[in-house]
């Protein structure tokens, strides 16, 4: 029995120290709570991965509804913009089929007011030198003129314009027909898409579902294209209201477009009679004020040659006396105070003379551009008398335009433009939306 003991107790089986159980203990303890802290670290990140994703999937779905919402929002504004544009259109040709009717009309050309404008811009002509100024006068002059022209002109050319005006609006109707078709058609597929669900029978993958159409254009063109298209429309549009404009009111609208600018004219006619006047009275007044500076030149002048001349007998002295005093014998001749004195005094005399007459050369230079300049004065005043009388002449012979409503043939027919029938008749779209513009 003792001898089996002593066996057991004997066995060469390894043995370990209790520091290296106890630490082999504190570290299975460690790794655990290591492994455990690793997990749940693990679990929270993947649980606030879930919840970023699950967030951000509900935000890019908010968000692309928002976009959807806000494109169609664009897309239906430019729909009911092009919409508008297109019944403006569908108004604008059917009254410019109205006013090409209306072409027949004869134009009783403006004979006196072309005549005397013709007559004043001649008359301008005869001005001189620097006076013949491109003013203001000038330019209303031209304008009435080519005003005149053109009315004469507008007639013969307003049954053609008018096809070619109609031409452009049913070009632009088409333009603006297609693009509300194809506006139309988009806003039907943004709001299918803006109807669909995450619960919606009609969703499934889609291959390369990210892909760029062909074709595809950016925000900005697709504004441009359709704001383009409006503003075609529209300015083409307004061209159409002018030449109805011009149409249905020349006849009437002449005499007032003619006065107006005779009144544009005679203004100016003033203006220039006034600054003319101005103008001469200026010449008149440095006339008079370069000649009394010529007066007093010529004075400085004779002054500054008697200064000159008085300075010849004081040089002359302290010459003699320098030369007089070389004749002193032997060692008198020496360099004494009197001989520094004089050389001073002749220096300092010739120094003055020099000054003297480089001054009396500029005085005489200046009186010589004096002089010049007043012939200018002289010869631009008499420029400006002759243009002052021109202008006199011209608004003398503009008296003669009177009231040139030769298409009031009849007191009749005057009678009914001062009641405002004829305005009435010839002007009765003068109250649409683009007459206003």
């Amino acid at each position: 029995m003792s001898s089996t003991i002593a066996r057991t107790v004997e066995r060469p089986i390894g043995r370990y120290a209790p520091p290296d159980w106890h630490a082999r203990n504190g570290k299975l303890s460690e790794v655990s709570r290591n492994t455990r802290d690793y997990s749940h670290a693990l679990r929270q990140e993947a649980k606030q991965l879930r919840i970023d994703a699950d967030a951000k999937t509900k935000w890019f779905n908010y968000e692309n509804n928002v976009k959807l919402n806000e494109r169609v929002r664009h897309i239906t504004e430019w729909r009911d913009k092009l919409d508008q544009c297109l019944r403006d259109l569908n108004l604008e040709i059917s009254v410019q089929k109205d006013a090409k009717e209306a072409c027949e009309r004869a134009l009783e050309a403006k004979n006196l007011p072309l005549e005397i404008a013709l007559e004043n811009l001649n008359t301008r002509e005869e001005r001189q030198e620097f006076d013949v100024v491109k003013d203001e006068v000038e330019a209303q002059l031209n304008n009435e003129v080519q005003l005149i022209e053109n009315i004469k002109e507008k007639l013969k050319l307003k049954c053609e314009e008018a096809w070619d005006c109609l031409a452009k609006l049913e070009e632009c109707r088409e333009v603006v027909e297609l693009d509300l078709k194809d506006k139309t058609e988009a806003l039907d597929i943004d709001m299918q898409q803006l109807d669909l669900t995450e619960a919606s029978a009609g969703i499934s993958h889609k291959p390369d579902a990210t892909r760029i159409p062909k074709g595809s254009v950016a925000p900005e063109t697709w504004y441009t294209h359709s704001e383009s298209n409006k503003m075609t429309a529209e300015q083409a549009m307004a061209e159409s209201q002018r030449l109805r404009e011009a149409i249905f009111h020349v006849i009437e609208q002449t005499s007032n477009d003619l006065r107006v600018q005779q009144d544009a004219t005679n203004f100016d006619f003033r203006k220039r009679h006034y600054e003319m006047k101005r103008a001469k009275e200026e010449l008149e007044y440095q006339m008079k004020t370069t000649n009394q500076e010529i007066a007093e030149q010529e004075d400085n002048i004779r002054e500054m040659e008697m200064a000159i001349k008085a300075k010849e007998n004081p040089l002359k002295l302290a010459e003699t006396r320098l030369e007089n005093r070389t004749n002193r014998p032997h060692v008198e001749l020496c360099k004494d105070g009197p001989m520094h004195g004089l050389i001073q005094e002749v220096e300092s005399l010739r120094e003055t003379l020099h000054k003297l007459n480089v001054k009396l050369d500029h005085s005489r230079e200046t009186l010589t551009e004096l002089e010049a300049h007043l012939h200018k004065l002289e010869e631009d005043h008499k420029n400006k008398q002759l243009a002052l009388s021109l202008d006199l002449r011209c608004m003398d012979t503009r008296k003669r335009l009177g009231n040139h409503d030769r298409e009031i043939k009849s007191q009749f027919d005057k009678n009914q433009k001062l009641t405002g029938i004829l305005r009435q008749n010839t002007r009765f779209l003068e109250n649409s939306k683009h007459a206003k513009q």
